[in-house]
């Protein structure tokens, strides 16, 4: 019997907080969303206003777990928590401005920074099987509509490079598109 494959499902990255206006690296801290980032959730639910989706699945992290009820405030009992979308652990790095780190390092683009992550935190090869994981959960999951995600850069990043072979520039409460044309997956910007 042939296994499903999957289909297309869309990703939010949460919300702005403090550490990321000031670019330091989150984790797994829980901070919550600022004003800016409850703006960007409101604009991301009027983004995705016709799309109906068949569930909401987010991390267990407050400011995910805000931008979800943002985004999709008709769907709140589709909305289920979901541990395999929690952000990356960074270990020691958490609190940290992100650039500084990468100067310190000598790195020029963000997806290096999987080489650097301390022994203390969650390495890339976990993040990646993570989000390995989640794709097979989704399988499982799926119907007609579209299942979304609402998470973290790192998850974002991990599933891309498993699906694309690469990272892309995200920003914050802004839902992407990741479907299939002509056997490759691509990552759509919803705008």
């Amino acid at each position: 019997m042939e296994q499903p494959a999957l289909r297309p499902f869309i990703f939010v990255r949460h919300g702005q907080t403090d550490w990321n206006l000031e670019g330091r690296f989150q984790g797994r801290t829980d901070i919550p969303l600022n004003d800016k980032g409850r703006e960007q959730a409101l604009l991301a639910r009027r983004l995705l206003a016709k799309t109906e989706v068949s569930r909401v699945l987010t991390s267990p992290l407050s400011r995910a777990v805000e931008t979800a009820r943002l985004v999709f405030p008709s769907l709140s009992k589709l909305i289920e928590t979901e541990d395999l979308l929690i952000e990356c652990d960074f270990g020691r790095l958490e609190g940290r401005p992100i650039l500084q780190v990468m100067q310190e390092h000598g790195l020029a683009r963000k997806e290096q920074l999987a080489e650097i992550l301390p022994d203390d935190g969650e390495q890339w090869a976990s993040v990646t099987a993570r989000c390995q994981f989640l794709l097979g959960r989704l399988v499982m999951l799926q119907t007609e509509r579209p299942i979304a995600l609402v998470g973290h850069d790192a998850v974002l990043q991990g599933l891309s490079e498993l699906l694309t072979g690469k990272w892309f520039d995200s920003q914050h409460a802004h839902p992407y598109l990741f479907t299939k044309a002509d056997g490759s997956w691509r990552v759509v910007d919803i705008c």
